[in-house]
């Protein structure tokens, strides 16, 4: 592969990974409202979303929407690790902010 057409491939999965940041955000919303509302399997759901959001998002050049990610993926842990969200919804929410607004 030429490097000509290596950049047209990785400019297309930009574009695609960029065409489908707003459903995994309106999923990521979704299960953050799960959590509200008790739904402690929705913890798990929001931190795989999170993670590609993180990893992905590194690979394909949004370098401060995994960073934003990475953050909240930290969180989420913390939450999975002590089991729940407890105190920690707010933080939650508002890192879940931060990663939108670096989308």
């Amino acid at each position: 592969m030429t490097q000509d057409a290596l950049q047209v491939h990785l400019d297309r999965l930009r574009a695609k990974f960029a065409a489908g940041l707003p459903q995994m955000l309106a999923e990521a919303e979704a299960l953050l409202a799960a959590l509200r509302a008790g739904d402690g399997e929705a913890l798990t759901g929001l931190r795989f979303i999170v993670h590609r959001l993180n990893g992905t998002g590194g690979t394909m050049g949004f370098a401060a929407l995994s960073s934003a990610a990475a953050a909240l993926e930290e969180r989420l842990d913390a939450c999975s690790r002590a089991g729940g969200v407890g105190e920690d919804l707010a933080a939650i929410a508002e890192g879940l902010a931060a990663v939108k607004a670096a989308a």
